[in-house]
This record gives C-alpha cells, structure tokens and sequence, in this order.
C-alpha cells in the first residue's frame, strides 16, 4: 500500500503531534511538584545513644509560602523540629513548632541550625540504612522524606 506525499505529510504531522503530546504529558513541570524533599541524611548515632539528627534540603515550587508543622517516621518514638541556637555562650537545642518554607524557594535543615531529632530510635541504624519520615505542611499535605543513614 503506497500513500501520496499529501498522505505522508499529514501521518507525519500526526505522528509529531502524539509525539509532542505524550512527551508533555510525561514531563511533570516542578511548579507541580508542590514541596519536596531531597538530600536527606541521618547521621549515625553514637554507640551509647538512642537519639540521631535528620537533615534534608525542602524546596517549595509553588508561589505560596509553606509551613512545616509536624514530623512524623515509624523509625523512633518521638520526631521533632529542633533549632541549633547560642544562648549564654553555649548552644542549645531549642523545640520548633513550625519551619517556614518560602514560596519558589527552599529551607535548609543541616547541622548548623534546623534539623528533626529522632528520639527512641526504634533500631540501631547502620550506615547505608534508610529512614523513612513525612513532613506535614500547614495545607494539610505531605512530604515524604527518605533519608539515608551516613557518619
């Protein structure tokens, strides 16, 4: 079966335009990728301690600001929001309710200032083990953060 030039055009076009369609429809642009989590670690606690420190890098795409207000992982009893702060010359690990989020933009939880406690670890972690937790946002979503345990 032979088509025209007409024909193949006009099948080509087609073919480009599902082409197009399926490429764009695959894509997720990041503005709709809401907040999300990366980068998260876990330092590996001490031998004689029960407790480790969750940092993550959380990045919110869209043009509303957000609001960390709860933390939550199956791997220990107790997780909090912390803030490093120097008080009367020594530094102080201060609970937070909630960590803002600026719209198109990021926070950083790292050793130096924010980061979530992780109280009653429910195993020892190793090094390369993974830590599963879910950030709750001020809108009623969450974020699911994978963590990997590192020295």
């Amino acid at each position: 079966m032979s088509f025209s030039a007409k024909e193949q055009r006009a099948r080509a076009a087609a073919f480009a335009g599902l082409v197009a369609a399926l490429l764009a429809a695959s894509a997720v642009p990041a503005q709709e990728a809401g907040v999300v989590a990366r980068d998260a670690w876990v330092r590996k606690p001490a031998p004689s301690k029960h407790d480790a420190a969750l940092f993550v890098v959380v990045e919110n795409h869209t043009a509303q600001k957000r609001k960390i207000i709860g933390v939550t992982t199956d791997a220990a009893s107790v997780a909090e929001m912390h803030e490093m702060r120097m008080e009367k010359m020594t530094m102080s690990m201060i609970p937070i309710s909630e960590l803002s989020i600026p719209a198109h933009g990021k926070t950083t939880l790292n050793p130096d200032r924010y980061h979530i406690m992780l109280f009653g670890l429910k195993t020892r972690p190793a090094i390369g083990d993974v830590i599963n937790a879910t950030l709750k946002l001020d809108d009623g979503t969450t974020v699911p953060v994978t963590a990997t345990v590192r020295k």
